[in-house]
């Protein structure tokens, strides 16, 4: 059964939220029949589709701390889809994950981690024949400022190897572990504040770490994972597709036919779904001064009434809608 989030049962499902020194607590159990709204730790859930059918459970517990939101998901497994401004960290502590992004799954399991760019993902989770599926999330605003200059994330990195993400691992698993204690010192004002602070500096260092290319034997996947990255690096550029199999040592033609194999779209469609994505993330997030047609022309697009136009198909608003209700949430904020 797909349960779509645009149309809730009439049966609600058993959930508990309370506020305490600056922390937000959210507790839900989800089931094959409720409605899934209340547990929802991502903007917005599009639907989701329970692995058993008749049976399938999904229990989550969420903490929202200032601008970071830490969940703990446990299920015997689920298919959905999600959308978020924000960035994303999916830790499993048992189970599998997958996500599928720039037509490419990339899986996680044990020690893996994946940091998800904001945008619209379908993503899986599969308990194994032990255990159900348990997984650890942070979601946090994008940074800023970047190491990266004007190279933008990839859709998903692996970045379960680096420091910082085992600590991140450690330090949330811990975080959950203490809050289930009612004489914890993490519960008393001042604690929110550092947990906010620390979890924010793990997550946004993990936005610079060495973007490396996914393990794969098809070749037409690598190939069109490394073009990918190269037009996050270049897409604010007048990129030709040209210039693009250059770059990867391919003609055009094979790259052409593994974006349509691979992707199911052609690299110039491609190009113009990240420049989106990099204006959305601009104006959901303004600086001061910020100005749509700043934004449009300094992520690569050169006319500005097809940009508008391509912008609301896609997100089902104008530009300067975004960023209007962006400022006006600064200023209440």
């Amino acid at each position: 059964m797909k349960i779509a989030w645009a149309k809730p049962h009439t049966q609600s499902s058993g959930h508990f939220q309370k506020k305490m020194n600056g922390m937000s607590f959210k507790s839900v159990d989800l089931s094959a029949q409720d409605d899934p709204n209340a547990g929802k730790l991502a903007e917005t859930l599009h639907w989701i589709d329970f692995a058993d059918r008749r049976n399938g459970r999904l229990h989550i517990t969420g903490l929202t701390i200032g601008d970071v939101t830490l969940g703990e998901i446990v299920t015997d497994g689920y298919d959905a889809q999600t959308t978020t401004d924000r960035l994303t960290v999916s830790m499993p502590l048992t189970g599998r994950n997958r996500f599928h992004a720039g037509g490419l799954n990339f899986d996680a399991a044990g020690s893996d981690a994946l940091l998800i760019r904001p945008g619209t993902r379908k993503s899986a989770k599969r308990a194994t024949d032990a255990y159900r599926s348990r997984t650890l999330s942070v979601i946090v605003p994008v940074p800023r400022k970047s190491a990266r200059d004007d190279k933008y994330l990839p859709s998903v990195m692996q970045v379960g190897r680096l420091a910082e993400a085992r600590s991140l691992r450690g330090f949330v698993s811990y975080v959950f572990s203490e809050l289930r204690n009612a004489n914890t010192p993490l519960r008393r004002p001042n604690a929110s504040a550092a947990i906010e602070t620390l979890v924010l500096d793990l997550a946004h260092a993990l936005c610079d770490a060495p973007i490396a290319p996914p393990a794969s034997d098809n070749g037409a996947a690598v190939r069109v994972h490394a073009a990918c990255e190269y037009m996050y690096a270049h897409s604010s550029e007048a990129l030709t597709v040209q210039q693009i199999a250059d770059a990867l040592g391919v003609g055009p033609r094979h790259l052409q036919s593994a974006f349509r194999d691979i992707a199911g779209m052609t690299p110039r469609e491609k190009l113009t779904e990240i420049r989106l994505e990099h204006v959305r993330s601009k104006l959901t997030a303004p600086e001061p001064g910020t100005t749509v047609t700043n934004i449009a022309l300094d992520s690569g697009f050169v006319h500005l009434g097809r940009f508008a136009a391509t912008y609301r198909r896609r997100y089902g608003e104008s530009p300067s809608e975004t960023l209007r209700r962006a400022i006006r949430i600064e200023r209440v904020g």
